[in-house]
């Protein structure tokens, strides 16, 4: 007696396929033209995404590799140095349960990808890359996308050309600083550009549907962003930015004449694009020597700032748009997180301590040290702190090649999203 063939339904196998990584589901496209067409369908590829954010979250591992190219001058005043960057997408529980750990740079993605140098940020699984030229009578830019999981990279887009010769040039008035986001309403990948005018005391303000491919100018900001603000936090198809009223540049001397009243965010709405401004946690009563921060935290809008007492404190937006809803996280000394400087008022103004990401169980956050090479992993739960120790390794031997590694904010996933857009 035969027995009869094994039926696994289509919906099982869009199930399993949808929890597998990227790589693993790239290679079932061969199995059929079913599959090939299942794994293709934008339904299947969003339901990859959205279990891919909640079951293995990564971080952009940024490695920087500076090579010294020794000229003919005994006194090295030919020398010349080449400076290579790439990134790695990296699991965030890998860290959490490794934080020291070899890194073969031979395998990472070069971020000098097809003449693109810069990275801007990261959606969905794609990270968005920038690239710029200098002529004698122009600055110009480009833009790429690029899905480091797929191994896919866009064409250029959306060329901003700025001439030096004209007035309200970029020798005038600096060069754009870009954000880049997501209007969830569309489905639209969008670049947010603005640079400080200083003839006309405001911003010049520019965005770019990646679909169109075509820069519109739009309404600038209601509050100037703080000018060390140059890129927004993309946070649930917004961008947001701190600000103060009637003050653009936070320094030792100035934040004395500020007052607390005087803070606010100013959040741009990607689907309607208008402008929403946001007041802080009513505790926030005491104007830091270091100007806040603001990043995403475990889904929320954070706020954190540096006490004269030297604690570092994080608030919450527990609903995004809500005022009342700003809850403290975590208030913590310097000592607890085993980090010693000297805090003198005017060392303050220099030290900066960043928010990475928090874990799912909201115990372990991760914390960036702009005074250290090492990131900290602080667990809440168990009052522990650990830093991390990410080495850089490669086969080829050069002496002339320093490599670096550093964590950076930007919350990653694999996935099988397209890069080539459609309008």
């Amino acid at each position: 007696m035969s027995s009869s063939p094994l039926f696994i339904s289509d919906d099982l196998i869009y199930e399993v396929l949808s929890l597998l990584k990227v790589k693993s589901v790239l290679r079932f496209r061969c199995v059929s033209k079913n599959w090939d067409t299942l794994i293709s369908d934008p339904t299947f590829v969003k339901l990859h995404q959205e279990k891919s954010a909640k079951q293995n979250p990564h971080f952009l591992l940024i490695t920087e590799h500076k090579t010294h190219i020794q000229g003919e001058s005994p006194y090295d005043s030919d020398d010349e140095c080449e400076y290579e960057c790439g990134v790695i997408p990296y699991s965030v529980s890998s860290l959490l349960e490794n934080p020291s750990f070899d890194l073969s740079v031979d395998s990472y993605y070069l971020v000098q990808h097809k003449g693109c140098s810069n990275i801007v940020g990261s959606y969905n699984g794609l990270i968005c890359l920038s690239g710029e030229s200098y002529g004698r009578e122009y600055y110009e830019c480009w833009f790429r996308l690029w899905n480091p999981a797929t191994q896919a990279t866009s064409p250029k887009l959306g060329f901003l050309r700025l001439f030096h010769n004209r007035p309200g040039c970029a020798a005038d008035n600096g060069y754009f600083n870009f954000t880049f986001g997501y209007d969830n309403s569309t489905g639209t990948y969008k670049i947010f550009a603005s640079r400080y005018v200083f003839r006309k005391r405001r911003s010049e303000v520019k965005i770019l549907c990646l679909g169109d491919d075509v820069w519109r100018d739009i309404q600038t900001f209601p509050v100037e962003p703080l000018y060390y603000c140059k890129t927004g936090v993309s946070f649930k198809s917004t961008i947001n930015w701190l600000a103060i009223h009637n003050i653009i540049y936070y320094s030792c001397n100035s934040y004395k004449y500020i007052t607390t009243d005087q803070f606010l965010i100013v959040s741009f709405d990607l689907r309607t694009e208008t402008y929403n401004q946001y007041s802080l946690p009513p505790e926030f009563d005491q104007v830091p020597p270091r100007a806040p921060i603001i990043a995403v935290l475990g889904d929320c809008l954070s706020f954190s700032y540096f006490s004269y007492e030297t604690e570092l404190i994080i608030w919450q937006m527990k609903k995004f748009g809500v005022e009342d809803s700003w809850s403290q996280f975590l208030k913590i000394s310097c000592h607890s997180l085993q980090i010693h400087y000297d805090y003198s008022e005017y060392m303050l103004f220099f030290f900066e301590l960043v928010p990475l990401f928090l874990s799912k169980d909201g115990d372990t956050l991760i914390l960036k040290c702009f005074q250290e090479d090492q990131e900290i992993l602080y667990n809440r739960r168990n009052n522990t702190v650990v830093r991390t120790k990410i080495t850089a390794t490669t086969t080829t031997t050069d002496d002339r090649t320093v490599h670096s590694i550093s964590c950076t904010a930007n919350d990653h996933i694999e996935s099988l999203v397209s890069v080539f857009l459609k309008s």
